[in-house]
């Protein structure tokens, strides 16, 4: 049987999981609009379609639906029963002890719910929030026996985590985080994106930011009571480290005009004072305001500016940047010796999008493996909801070397390319040939695989850009070579040319190196075992940093995609063809899609890209290129 989950806050979707695979829409791709959530523009509508799509790519009879308990509500198409658990049943909210495994799934009835009309006799069933992070990367990674955790910025309750245990086909939850004692690592991160780029939904630009800025050693202890405070830390030991008093003592923080001083009761500093509102104060609180002044232990005040072009603002991100790798590490070390013998982590949530956070637990030596979903933030909630409550025969067996490529390519196809005629039969290229008429294009149909890769080797030995958009949509932020702009590395000005000239990003957003598995510890160090999926940060070695300074950071490091025959034949014949030419096979890439809009996936929006844009060339399925 397959199960269909549904996820209404932001960077809402659908999925669909059964033994045959995943199928995973998300609503900012279908929209064409950034983090949309289930009461954004046309999502009610959209909805349902979805929906009745995902039910007649099933391979068998959908007999479950599983709602995210996650949502926004101005959402229109909310099952009235979920938001009546939600609001009414304090059971739903336990925290840890034994409560906490009656309150991830919870079945409810689906009454005059308009969406699951057609569906028949389902079964309808509400997942916690950090609970479907947690399925989605367990079930998803092809371990048999894990440790499992997900951290975000918030979820339900002020709840930003949870850690469960993963044996065969059962996912036990075991402990439950809060913003209120912490961590409070996706939070404070918001806080301070939302501070420098005006979004909290640009912590990866703030990431990048990090790489140009420098740690602030008296800065680091206040940044850290800000993440979890000394009395969680002093409570949990084995958890927390505590933080010297004398690095804390009277420090403060300001906000607008409002002092806040270091707290050493509570060991904070908005703590003592938040001690009695809402889980919603909490939330805002922490994440929604970064301070306008720091005050340290020595009577310096740091003003914190609100430009990425601010020295303090990048030195701040660095500093936080350190203070999360070094907590983080400590608190998955000490949850790992709570539960010993799973030496497989499965990371998910907002936070597994950190990715030297992400090399710092690989190179902490607690694991052998640390597997992070592609779509590890909010965009996998469907469908880690939907895994969280399927039988075992509704999830894809997952067997060989890379599990990870079921899921990361689990969108659709590139829409566009096929002409409905008369009777809603479609002809296949009939929308690729209509569509170029129209804008004075023509496409060179290349004869076999030989050519294509030497054609476009061609193009980026010449310094030029090209966009590759072939077989399914990747799932989650990362462009993993279905929907990329390729450059190649030997020539100056390449990252400048791609992020600035064609997409109009900030200068300091990175970009990501492809390169063959085989050759990639000539170029890099680090966990090079954990790079397919570009979720994981590497080293530039420091001999070939010249030759790489336009795919590195500007601290050395890289955001590597290392390549396979199996997994990507074409793009590691193209990186080796490129080398050829150029004595260097590697790739620049970043994903396709203009400055603020989502990745791509349809053949009007890459078009519009090529005309629009510096962009050189399209490679599209079955062969085709396109070079105006």
């Amino acid at each position: 049987m397959a199960t269909i989950g549904m996820h209404f806050g932001h960077d809402a979707g659908a999925a669909l999981t059964d033994a045959d695979g995943y199928r995973i829409i998300e609503a900012e791709r279908r929209l064409r609009l950034r983090h949309v959530c289930g009461g954004n523009g046309d999502f009610p509508q959209a909805a349902a379609a979805w929906l009745a799509e995902l039910r007649e790519r099933a391979v068998t009879p959908v007999t479950r639906l599983a709602v995210a308990d996650w949502y926004t509500p101005v959402c229109q198409v909310l099952p009235p029963a979920l938001v009546e658990l939600v609001n009414d049943d304090a059971r739903w909210t336990a925290r840890g002890g034994t409560g906490l495994a009656d309150a991830v799934t919870r079945v409810i009835k689906p009454v005059d719910w308009p969406l699951a009309d057609g569906f028949g006799d389902v079964t309808l069933v509400a997942v916690r929030h950090h609970y479907a992070h947690a399925a989605l990367a367990y079930y998803t990674s092809g371990a048999r026996k894990a440790l499992v955790l997900a951290l975000d910025g918030t979820g339900n309750y002020a709840e930003c985590g949870m850690v469960c245990l993963g044996d065969g086909d059962r996912l036990t939850p075991v402990m439950s985080f809060t913003n209120r004692g912490g961590p409070r690592f996706g939070l404070v991160y918001e806080a301070l994106a939302r501070r420098v780029h005006g979004s909290q939904f640009d912590t990866g630009k703030l990431l990048g930011l990090a790489a140009t800025g420098e740690r602030d050693g008296a800065l680091l202890p206040v940044l850290r009571a800000m993440l979890v405070p000394q009395a969680t830390r002093r409570a949990s030991p084995d958890l927390y480290e505590e933080v010297a008093e004398d690095r804390l003592t009277g420090s403060a923080l300001r906000y607008a005009d409002t002092w806040w001083e270091y707290d050493p009761v509570s060991g904070g500093y908005l703590d003592a004072g938040l001690a009695d509102s809402s889980d919603d104060d909490v939330v805002h609180s922490f994440g929604s305001v970064f301070p306008d002044e720091i005050r340290t232990p020595d009577g310096r005040t740091t003003p914190v500016g609100n430009s990425p072009d601010d020295r303090v603002c990048r030195d701040l991100a660095a500093t936080l940047q350190h203070a999360v790798e070094r907590d983080l590490t400590r608190l998955v070390t000490g949850i790992s010796r709570r539960f010993p013998s799973y030496s497989t982590l499965c990371y998910a949530g907002g936070c597994a999008l950190n990715i030297t956070a992400n090399s710092a637990l690989v190179e902490s030596g607690e694991f052998t493996r640390v597997s992070v979903p592609t779509c590890c933030d909010d965009s996998g909630i469907a469908l880690g909801a939907a895994l969280a409550v399927a039988e075992p025969a509704d999830r894809p067996g997952l067997a060989g070397r890379s599990p990870w490529a079921r899921l990361a390519y689990a969108g659709g196809p590139l829409e566009g390319l096929e002409e409905r005629t008369t009777g809603g039969r479609t002809r296949p290229g009939g929308g690729l040939t209509e569509r170029l008429t129209a804008r004075g294009l023509s496409a060179r149909r290349l004869s076999d695989d030989d050519e294509l890769v030497r054609a476009v080797a061609d193009l980026l030995a010449g310094r030029h850009c090209v966009a590759w958009l072939d077989g399914g949509l990747e799932t989650g932020p990362r462009a993993l070579g279905h929907r990329s702009l390729l450059v190649s590395a030997h020539w100056d000005g390449a990252r400048r040319h791609v992020s600035q000239t064609i997409k109009g990003r900030e200068w300091f957003r990175p970009v990501a190196p492809i390169c063959p598995e085989e050759v990639a510890d000539r170029y890099f160090t680090g966990p090079l075992d954990h790079t397919e999926s570009m979720l994981f940060a590497v080293r530039v070695r420091p001999e070939e940093a010249h030759r790489l300074a336009e795919a590195r950071h500007i601290d050395g490091t890289a955001r590597l995609q290392t390549v396979r025959p199996d997994t990507h034949p074409l793009l590691h014949r193209l990186c080796h063809a490129v080398g050829d030419r150029t004595g260097l096979p590697v790739l620049i890439n970043t994903s396709a899609n203009a400055g603020g809009r989502p990745l791509l996936n349809h053949l009007d929006q890459a078009l519009d890209l090529l005309t629009e844009t510096e962009l050189d060339a399209l490679v599209l399925p079955g062969r085709h290129l396109i070079v105006p």
